[in-house]
């Protein structure tokens, strides 16, 4: 049999096993390229998901024909190699491609060009502008942009940095993170230890086959066995904990290094890079995060009430009752004055209890008594922000616009932060919040404990509800709907359904109206049920005034699919297509669905630049050539080509990515599925101002209303905050 050894370039992954073992086809490197499949078992490839299109392998084994037939009764013989040895090379240079494509200093290489670039050149690009050699590019790129290229790239002080990163598979956005943190002195760093990485989630995979195949690291070296450690903690991130039990940290180290995992846990105590108490294992980092967070908590609550609030609140809230023209209940009085006269509260309370007229009477009574002289109102979104200025009359803004555009030196000594929506705010967030209220500042956390815990890691809001020594006025009675199905009533019901087995007090679907129904559909109608109602609600592409709510975002009833219902149906505007010297008129697609001006869209990624968030929802405004304008919650955004990437349709979002919105009508579909819980229900009903319609199997909603797993995650937070509020 024909044997094989050489490298070859990942063009199409064809399967990936659950437990190992990849199927993907691919071409060696040569002129005249041969095309094999490579069948890898899980003993040669135990982690697929390190396999990524277009990077290059090293693979080994020897080469037979077989016979496939596809589904339309062709057949075709393929060169099949069952490796024996297969190792990773480099990447498909994505942080080099990345860099030419957004950086303002290549001005005229689109995502496009920039791609095509890189995959025929590769490695050799850095050659061309070492040698300044424009005349090779300038069949491509024209004479101007082709040296504008060269100068670009010799004048890049991280280039070799790139490279390296590129050789050792670190995705672009990876890349992107570590040349921001480190600069000039990444290269230096992970030349010398390359698992220095595992702190930007890289692949330690593909940092293997570097240190050890390239730079002779031991499989036992103790910088290879540290990451692999930390590495299994941050993966726990993923699911929201902040730390796991240490017995689970065992276990799944063992299940990547063998018999070196309690070696790995030993050295890792050692160098103090894992902390362990109690049994419970914690990254350094993260350890530093909550112990901090729960120092600054203690050392706010040893601060009595202040005295001036309780001689002069009752008058206070008079004035504010009158300017207002209603008066407030005797939960929402002693809210305000809890909240004005301590230097940390939280304030809680359901649907349609009136936190947000609290919030305005807080800001009310703390301007008149001249306790502040500077309120920052903010939430974790921009709708939500949006929301309480609407509410308030007051500016809001987004937690990430507070920290990237407030200097530390322009808050005032004696400030008041006031977060909204404080259920959503995870550990790192409040973090950063807290370091930087003033040495006479307060801080004022409002929410609802029952929603869902926040999308990124740990948790602060949750935590805090219910301690001793923390000041948590909680309001209870319903101010609007207040109807049998209107929505704070449901909502109420379904908080209390666990305790009472009450049956949800339905209203029966009548088209456009208030409350909560239900219309009962199989699975298999789901989405035609959806899209019914999505248009018989007042739903016409054109706003998020009626929007469809899922808690899945693949398969039958997700959002990608009910997306891909609605731009089917209602997106008619232009296409969004830009014009490339090579290839012509380019259309940018989502999922298939060519992108049209007029659609609702999100953006998956932060950028505080442009004043945008994951999450973001905003609606194409117009395009040109080589730019997209968006119009995000009233902030108009210009996005270049490569940046669209980044969008998502938004005619219907996962229940997590609502959290801090409202909207007029919501539709929520209720299937079967592993994260559908009483919180996320809970979360889902709330996002809706007047009206909410679940569609689906009405008996996997009760049955997921005796469900709570949302606060299932490993965090140390209560306990930090328990030694630190004892030692007070």
């Amino acid at each position: 049999m024909e044997q094989f050894s050489g490298d070859v370039q990942i063009r199409s992954i064809r399967s990936k096993g659950a437990k190992g073992g990849i199927i993907f086809s691919a071409v060696t490197l040569c002129d005249s390229p041969t095309r094999f499949v490579i069948k890898a078992g899980f003993d040669v490839a135990p982690t697929p998901s390190i396999f990524k299109e277009k990077h290059f392998w090293h693979v080994e084994g020897t080469v037979e024909k077989q016979k496939i037939t596809w589904k339309d009764g062709t057949s075709k013989e393929e060169k099949v190699i069952k490796p024996t040895k297969i190792s990773f090379v480099k990447a498909a240079n994505e942080n080099l491609k990345r860099l030419l494509s957004e950086s303002k200093v290549f001005k005229g290489i689109s995502g496009v060009k920039a791609e095509k670039l890189v995959s025929f050149y590769g490695d050799e690009l850095y050659q061309i502008a070492a040698n300044n050699d424009a005349d090779r590019l300038t069949p491509i790129l024209g004479a101007h942009v082709a040296q504008t290229l060269i100068d670009g790239l010799n004048a890049y002080q991280e280039l070799h940095c790139l490279k390296l990163l590129d050789d050792l598979g670190v995705p672009a956005y990876v890349g992107e993170s570590v040349l921001k943190i480190w600069g000039l002195s990444a290269y230096d760093k992970i030349k010398a230890n390359p698992y220095v990485l595992v702190m930007f989630m890289a692949s330690l995979e593909a940092l293997d086959e570097y240190a050890i195949n390239r730079l002779g690291f031991k499989s036992d070296s103790p910088e290879r066995l540290v990451a692999y450690a930390k590495e299994t903690l941050y993966e726990g991130f993923k699911s929201g904990n902040t730390c796991l039990p240490l017995a689970e940290l065992r276990q799944k180290l063992r299940r990547k290094i063998g018999d070196l995992a309690l070696t790995a846990i030993d050295i890792s105590i050692e160098d103090k890079e894992v902390i362990v108490d109690e049994d419970i294992a914690q990254v350094r980092s993260m350890d530093i995060v909550e112990s901090g967070v729960a120092s600054i908590i203690s050392s706010l609550t040893k601060y009595p009430l202040n005295p001036i609030v309780s001689k002069h609140i009752d008058a206070i809230i008079a004035q504010y009752e009158s300017r207002v023209g209603f008066e407030l209940t005797e939960e929402q009085q002693h809210a305000v004055s809890i909240c004005t006269a301590a230097r940390l509260s939280v304030l809680t309370g359901g649907a349609g209890c009136g936190k947000t007229t609290v919030l305005e009477a807080i800001c009310f009574a703390l301007e008149s008594l001249k306790l502040t002289s500077k309120i920052y109102l903010m939430a974790l979104s921009g709708k939500a922000a949006m929301r309480i200025t609407e509410a308030t009359g007051r500016q809001a803004m987004t937690i990430a616009a507070f920290m990237y555009h407030v200097n530390q030196d322009d808050i005032p000594e004696d400030a008041t932060f006031i977060i909204d929506e404080a259920s959503m705010i995870d550990i790192l967030s409040i973090y950063q919040l807290l370091k930087r209220i003033p040495s006479n500042g307060r801080i004022i956390l409002t929410g609802d404990e029952e929603q869902l815990p926040p999308v990124g890691i740990g948790l602060i809001f949750h935590a805090l509800v219910g301690v001793e020594n923390i000041f948590n006025p909680n309001l209870t009675s319903v101010k609007r709907q207040s109807e049998a199905s209107g929505i704070p009533t449901v909502a109420n019901k379904v908080r209390c359904y666990p305790m009472t087995r009450e049956p949800i007090p339905f209203a029966p679907y009548k088209g456009i109206g208030q409350g909560v129904s239900f219309v009962q559909c199989s699975n298999a109608d789901i989405e035609t049920e959806s899209l019914r109602l999505y248009e018989e609600l007042g739903g016409n592409g054109e706003n998020n005034d009626v929007l469809l709510l899922s808690a899945i975002k693949s398969s039958s009833g997700g959002v990608l699919s009910l997306n891909t219902l609605i731009h089917d149906k209602f997106s008619k505007g232009d296409a969004i297509e830009f014009t490339d010297t090579e290839y012509g008129t380019v259309q940018h697609a989502i999922n298939g669905s060519t992108l049209r001006v007029g659609e609702l869209v999100m953006y998956t990624r932060n950028d505080y630049s442009k004043g945008i968030r994951n999450g973001s929802i905003g609606k194409i405004i117009n395009s040109t050539n080589q730019e997209v304008f968006v119009d995000f919650e009233g902030t108009q955004v210009t996005l270049n080509p490569s940046e669209l990437k980044h969008l998502e349709h938004a005619y219907g979002l996962t229940v997590h990515k609502s959290q801090g919105s409202q909207f007029d009508r919501v539709i929520v579909v209720i299937k079967k599925s592993r994260v559908i819980d009483r919180h996320l229900i809970y979360t889902a009903l709330t996002r809706a101002k007047h009206q909410v319609v679940f569609v689906g199997d009405v008996s996997v909603l009760y049955e997921s209303l005796l469900i709570s797993k949302a606060f299932s995650r490993h965090t140390k937070i209560s306990k930090f905050i328990d030694e630190a509020l004892v030692t007070n």
